[in-house]
């Protein structure tokens, strides 16, 4: 009888096993999914778990999934799935800087020259007091979009674009940081906009030409969120949605917000 029972247990184990693997597997990156219409989803957060970090990302560096953050690890992201009527989406609200890392380099279904359209949206409620992304003691953004290529091979630093809602450096303004690697790109700028839904596009494949002087690998490495205001000492309150990758002539959709 015992021998039944432990096979029986023994089984049970192995079911939920496979259970929990399925599930893994299944939430894994089913939000990263290509449209009939050519549009490459990212992640619209909508199968996320309100309360809790998005499930398809991981820390910035890409070695472990949110879903399986310490609990230590977790108090230090300052990053929450909300929603609104009938819509989900990410919220930072703290002072901290964490990144968040959507890792790109393993989907096949992603392809630069096809769809270079990078689209997302920002919703900014609380800016860095004086922050300035060109002064050290003071680069805080109150929103971040990195996109995130191929490494150097003399100093294996990763070259990155970021697109930044900065508190104070004017619209058009570009940086270069890390021995000219990490490009930065201010695309909105003080609080006229604050507490508004605003959708950005990005043709990714040319700003990489335009700034590094070459043609971008077929895809990215992975997309980065960041906002914080540590070296300023602020706290910052910003919502991100609707990334997505989109062919040249779908530049812009009836149901941007704009």
């Amino acid at each position: 009888m015992k021998n039944v029972e432990s096979r029986v247990f023994f089984g049970a184990k192995v079911f939920l096993g496979i259970v929990f693997l399925i599930m893994l597997c299944s939430n894994g990156y089913a939000q990263i999914h290509k449209l009939p219409d050519g549009i490459v989803v990212l992640d619209n957060f909508q199968q996320d778990t309100v309360g809790h970090l998005p499930y398809n990302w991981y820390d910035r560096n890409g070695d472990t999934k949110t879903q399986f953050f310490s609990p230590g690890h977790r108090k230090e992201f300052k990053y929450e799935i909300k929603q609104q009527g009938k819509n989900k989406y990410l919220e930072y609200s703290g002072m901290e800087a964490q990144h968040l890392n959507l890792p790109l380099i393993d989907q096949k279904q992603i392809n630069i020259k096809k769809t270079p359209i990078l689209t997302w949206k920002w919703r900014v409620w609380e800016i860095p007091k004086d922050g300035d992304e060109n002064v050290s003691k003071r680069n805080d953004s109150a929103a971040g979009i990195y996109v995130v290529w191929g490494f150097t091979s003399v100093f294996k630093i990763p070259k990155s674009v970021k697109y930044a809602w900065s508190s104070t450096l004017p619209v058009g303004t570009i940086l270069s940081k890390n021995f000219n690697n990490q490009k930065i790109v201010i695309l909105a700028t003080d609080s006229k906009d604050l507490g508004k839904w605003i959708t950005f596009r990005r043709n990714i494949y040319q700003d990489y030409k335009n700034l590094f002087g070459e043609d971008p690998p077929e895809r990215p490495i992975a997309i980065l969120i960041l906002s914080d205001g540590d070296s300023t000492h602020s706290h910052v309150r910003a919502d991100y949605d609707d990334l997505e990758l989109r062919p040249v002539n779908m530049l812009q959709s009836p149901d941007d917000d704009e």
